[in-house]
């Protein structure tokens, strides 16, 4: 399962940016958010800010590994192309 997670990028004082990643609460979403992490201090950019904090979010996502397909064909990826007969 994988968490629901968001990022969240603020600008309280003109020029200084803070990621926070929090997790949605409340029923449908509406109650108050809990913050999971967030920077120690501000960023020069909002792209700076988004970077670092798609990095933090982005280790919180888990890896899905999928399993090697056993039997015929197993080691196949998406570029094989099948001959054809005639």
């Amino acid at each position: 399962m994988k968490p629901d997670l968001s990022l969240v990028i603020e600008e309280p004082i003109a020029g200084h940016y803070y990621w926070m990643v929090v997790r949605p609460g409340g029923w449908l979403r509406l109650g108050p958010c809990e913050v999971v992490d967030a920077g120690s201090g501000p960023l020069p950019s909002y792209q700076a800010a988004q970077a670092a904090g798609n990095r933090v979010l982005a280790s919180f996502q888990p890896v899905v590994e999928r399993p090697t397909p056993s039997g015929f064909g197993g080691a196949w990826d998406i570029m094989t192309i099948p001959g054809a007969l005639t």
